[in-house]
């Protein structure tokens, strides 16, 4: 009112008592995009007293620059609290995921360039989050696959020295063996009486010796298949059995097997698994071994039960461990995993229907099953 270069006319009229917070904002994006100056009339509540009522009329373009000011330095501090925060936030992730992390894949391939060294198993942090998790798991595996390792290692060390040692011993056997029978010949009574059990150490001295070899060169079995009758392979078992017996020591080889089943596989490794189980019966006091076959669709199960004195809890719980599962004084344990490893090479298992006294058949010793490929050819 006072002023003397009153602009002569208002543009826009600003009521301060009834525009929204929503249109004060919409307000401020339209002074913000003029291009031309504009004369506002502002009213509003006096700050000193709500009573009183102030009328100003002002340029936009000053109002303008000072928007564009403000914003330019909120825009500033907002690029700083940006750049503060990121910081903190890289700083923490390295420090509570990034480096974690990083430790268990070096930590990793450290242990794959040497598993057997204990210096690099990772020690794990009290973290109770998924990281720490993962590194006590971590550190859980590496030790238990640094002992398999090392036992793997004690056993291969051991292979060597069977290997070594196997061509010596059967020489000194063979040595024994015919001192053994000149012995025989003696007409001594005590001297007939002690070579029954000689020979019985002997023969047992050789079979525990080949068992040995023949598991550690078996690394990995390929088996070569081929077609032949399952009654004859029986039978010829059944004789190689026989030859085990001694010392009063005799066994019933009940092959049930109809002549015309025929199967597709390793003749050799199955040979081998007859003969193990029929030894195995005989060191375990058994009188008959019943061998029978069924066939189920594009299978054949084939049974080998025994009236044996079966297996103990012991051996039960440690079946297929090498050097573990024996039930017999003496015994290596290893016919059994020999008889795992080839059932598996044919891509099937073996399973143990009975351990004593429950056998499916009523002899009431062990009784094993084998799964095997079957072809029909029209002759069963």
């Amino acid at each position: 009112m006072v002023s003397r270069d009153m602009p002569p006319k208002v543009d826009l009229k600003v009521d301060m008592h009834i525009d929204s917070f929503m249109g004060f904002i919409a307000d401020a994006f339209e002074t913000l995009s003029q291009s031309e100056n504009r004369v506002l009339r502002v009213i509003g509540p006096s700050p000193k007293g709500t009573q009183v009522t102030i009328e100003v009329l002002i340029d936009e373009e000053a109002l303008q620059n000072a928007m564009w000011d403000y914003s330019r330095r909120i825009l500033n501090l907002s690029i700083v609290i940006s750049l503060f925060t990121a910081t903190l936030v890289f700083f923490s992730l390295q420090w509570l995921m990034v480096g974690p992390m990083r430790a268990i894949t070096d930590s990793m391939g450290r242990f794959r360039q040497a598993p057997e060294d204990e210096t690099r198993v990772i020690v794990p942090s009290t973290r109770t989050d998924e990281i720490g998790v993962a590194q006590r798991e971590l550190a859980v595996m590496q030790e238990e696959l640094r002992g398999a390792l090392q036992q793997k290692t004690r056993l291969a060390a051991l292979g060597t020295a069977v290997a070594k040692i196997n061509h010596d011993l059967r020489k000194t056997l063979a040595t024994a063996v015919l001192a053994s029978d000149r012995l025989a010949h003696v007409d001594d009574p005590e001297v007939k009486e002690t070579m029954p059990r000689l020979m019985d150490a002997i023969d047992r001295a050789t079979s525990l010796c080949t068992q040995t070899l023949n598991f550690v060169s078996d690394a990995k079995l390929k088996p070569d298949t081929e077609r032949f009758a399952l009654s004859d392979l029986v039978k010829e078992a059944g004789a190689t059995v026989a030859s085990y017996e001694s010392g009063g020591k005799t066994i019933h080889w009940e092959n049930t097997i109809i002549a015309g089943i025929k199967l597709n596989a390793d003749r050799e490794m199955l040979f081998r698994v007859l003969t193990n189980l029929g030894q195995n019966a005989l060191e375990a006091g058994a009188r008959r071994v019943r061998i029978s076959a069924e066939i189920v669709t594009d299978w054949i199960c084939i049974d080998i039960a025994d009236d044996g004195s079966g297996l103990g809890s012991e051996a039960l719980d440690k079946l297929f461990e090498p050097f573990a599962g024996s039930s017999g004084d003496g015994g290596t344990g290893l016919g059994l995993v020999i008889l795992r490893d080839i059932a598996r090479a044919h891509g099937v298992d073996v399973v143990l229907m009975a351990g004593k006294g429950t056998s499916a058949d009523g002899l009431g010793g062990a009784a094993f099953r084998i799964r095997l490929p079957h072809n029909r050819d029209g002759k069963i």
